[in-house]
């Protein structure tokens, strides 16, 4: 494998672990302050559970993803052996057939990615998620808000209409 496609790899593998590893740590501190009481509601601690698990299944798939794509190396021999013969048959202009062991990497290698893009699309799904939740208690908080708002005004038209002493 060349040296700029490990290091490239690596990098984002740092990136996957740190980002995991941070968002999980701030998720457990929000679980954790969930438990004592303060003054948010109890829809608010209900959505914020919800986001904190969320984002916990996000970061554990995220180190899921970067083992994958560590466990990525172990293919880099057998893949460049099965590309090293692909080439000599070109340059000797002999049609390619692949034995049955390297049919059988070539489906293992196959399904490794297959699997890869999955938890990849977990990963967007989760995420997706979130922000669907993120918008459906936004909305919910500020129908709250007018509603309240609607309340109060109501209440300040008929203490004005209360206190005029009688002139209309």
């Amino acid at each position: 494998m060349e040296t700029a496609e490990l290091l490239f790899g690596g990098v984002l593998v740092v990136v996957l672990l740190s980002l995991a590893g941070y968002y999980a740590w701030r998720q457990v501190r929000t679980l954790r302050s969930l438990k004592v009481p303060d003054d948010r509601s109890e829809e608010e601690r209900r959505f914020l559970r919800g986001q904190a698990w969320r984002r916990l299944v996000g970061s554990g798939l995220m180190v899921i993803f970067a083992g994958l794509l560590v466990g990525s190396v172990a293919f880099n021999a057998s893949l460049r052996r099965l590309a090293d013969r692909d080439e000599e048959a070109r340059r000797n202009d002999q049609e390619r057939t692949l034995d049955p062991e390297e049919w059988e990497f070539a489906h293992t290698y196959a399904v490794y990615w297959i699997v890869c893009m999955l938890v990849l699309l977990a990963i967007l799904a989760t995420a997706t998620l979130d922000l669907l939740a993120i918008r459906r208690f936004g909305r919910r908080q500020i129908s709250k808000i007018q509603s309240d708002r609607r309340e109060m005004i109501e209440r300040e038209v008929a203490r004005m209409r209360r206190d005029r002493n009688g002139h209309v």
